[in-house]
């Protein structure tokens, strides 16, 4: 209780500024309620890859192609203005954002339960040239929060070019052979969650997901902040 008003008391004392419109916010989080409830949250998806959908169920391509993955869970429908906060995390080093995303996203996962969180590995030279890897630090925002451990399970052993732009099909021929499994004992039995910062056609999710069945993982779960249209 004690704490719980010195905190309060700080927000008042030191206000923050919201991430989106910049009005001075005494919330505990970088957004303005406005602006929060203003998000693109996803409310009916397909129940297996997190499609947009008008009503919870099983998009056409989840019902004729199963994804290697068992479902995925995304906070957020891909579009403005989520769109500009994954992109300032990921590309402009605003990792203030990223914090920011990863600390609501929690509201889709907290009732989630998993063995280990992968983070979707980066090649070294892109990691290298960006500072960091936006999957590891949500991975960790989330295993800290939910208690979870995070692997390091998995490399990626292939530069391949970016996959924005790219087919579905085009998608995963770049990704053929980018990634190999350096921990198998990690997942055997396991329990995995595949975190990634936005799920588009699912190909990195399911070359992912095969490696890791191939492994002996039991449930393959993607966690995402958001999933395209």
């Amino acid at each position: 209780m004690v704490n719980s008003s010195l905190k309060q008391l700080s927000y008042k004392l030191f206000p923050g500024q919201c991430l989106l419109c910049l009005a001075t916010t005494h919330r505990p989080k970088d957004i303005c309620r406005g602006c929060e409830q203003d998000l693109p949250w996803l409310r009916t998806r397909c129940q297996r890859c997190a499609l947009p959908l008008t009503t919870d169920a099983l998009c056409g391509t989840c019902l004729k192609t199963p994804p290697r993955f068992d479902r995925c869970l995304a906070c957020w429908e891909y579009g403005f203005p989520v769109d500009g906060l994954i992109s300032r995390f990921k590309y402009h080093g605003d990792r203030a954002s990223g914090a920011l995303l990863g600390e609501l996203a929690l509201t889709a996962f907290k009732n989630q339960s998993a063995d280990a969180l992968l983070p979707v590995p980066m090649h070294w030279r892109r990691q290298l040239r960006r500072g960091y890897n936006q999957t590891e630090l949500l991975a960790a925002q989330w295993g800290t929060a939910l208690d979870i451990p995070v692997l390091r399970a998995l490399k990626r052993v292939v530069a391949t070019p970016t996959q924005q732009g790219l087919s579905a099909r085009a998608r995963q021929r770049n990704l053929k052979g980018a990634f190999t499994l350096i921990k198998a004992e990690q997942v055997y039995g396991k329990r995995i969650v595949i975190v990634d910062d936005v799920l588009t056609t699912g190909a990195t999710a399911n070359s992912l997901a095969a490696i890791l069945r191939r492994a002996g993982a039991t449930e393959i779960m993607v966690w995402c902040l958001a999933r395209t249209p």
